[in-house]
């Protein structure tokens, strides 16, 4: 497999209007994926036990409703042969953007998950005393 390839400049910009090749298929399925997962955090958002996880739930599901709907987006552009719009190039920036947003997403909210849920903890136990 020669990666070199996928760098080129006619495999980044053009697009081959007769076929559509597996591998862009492939962003179709991902973006599918992505969008099925987002739903799921959705759903299971209403289940959390708590705020804290409420709120990585949320944000989870942004990340991977933009990442697939915009894959979703770029392979109807690619199926309509719409020139810069449906290149490979766009559908990698996709890509980058999504899996840089997840990264930093989970490095902030794993970074402060643990004193989140400390506090409110705290903040349950405490309420639970209190006289309504």
């Amino acid at each position: 497999m020669n990666i070199k390839s996928f760098f080129t400049q006619e495999y980044l910009f053009q697009i081959n209007s007769a076929v559509i090749t597996p591998g862009e298929k492939l962003f179709l399925y991902s973006g599918a994926i992505l969008v099925l997962l987002a739903i799921v955090l959705k759903i299971a958002e209403s289940f959390a036990p708590s705020p804290v996880d409420k709120k990585l739930r949320n944000k989870l599901f942004s990340v991977f409703i933009f990442s697939g709907i915009s894959e979703l987006v770029w392979y109807f552009f690619r199926y309509e042969n719409v020139m810069f719009f449906g290149s490979h190039f766009v559908a990698w920036l996709i890509v980058a953007i999504g899996a840089v947003w997840l990264i930093l997403t989970l490095v902030k909210v794993l970074k402060n998950y643990s004193k989140e849920k400390e506090a409110w903890t705290k903040e349950q136990q405490k309420l639970k005393y209190l006289p309504k």
